[in-house]
């Protein structure tokens, strides 16, 4: 399994940061990785999301969805057994003001073994960019 992990803290209440990621209509303004989800936030579902670094839109099965905690969906290229990866957000208030939000992926399979440190690396780079993004937006509001 090869995995990628990051967190940030938000100035802002958990219900804040939840809304604003589960708001895809306003993913084109300012997310750096997902520039369009469509489907329904339920588990079990499929969603469509287009990754703006590949330029390609994914289909994606909710595993888990948590209202206001957690949304982790699982995506499959070619068979699961070749390469699964699981994305997740989860959010932890910290106090009444302030939310660490925890974003990442794992991938398993057996092409998982062949995702090198340096594409993890650039992948974990562009989630970082991307919660810089989500604190900006959400900071600003203050």
């Amino acid at each position: 399994m090869k995995e990628y992990h990051t967190k940030i803290e938000i100035k802002q209440p958990q219900k804040v940061v939840w809304d604003f990621l589960m708001d895809f209509d306003r993913y084109p303004e300012w997310n750096p990785l997902v520039s369009k989800i469509t489907g329904e936030m339920k588990e079990g579902t499929v969603i469509k999301a287009h990754i703006v670094p590949l330029g390609k839109d994914f289909l994606a099965t909710i595993v888990s969805y948590k209202e206001g905690e957690e949304l982790i969906w699982e995506g499959v290229q070619g068979a699961k057994f070749l390469l699964t990866g699981k994305h997740y957000y989860q959010l932890k208030a910290i106090d009444a003001n302030t939310t660490e939000l925890l974003h990442g992926e794992y991938f398993t399979g057996m092409l998982s073994s062949f995702l090198s440190k340096s594409l993890l690396a650039k992948m974990e780079d562009a989630f970082i960019l991307h919660n810089t993004a989500v604190k900006k937006m959400l900071e600003s509001k203050s």
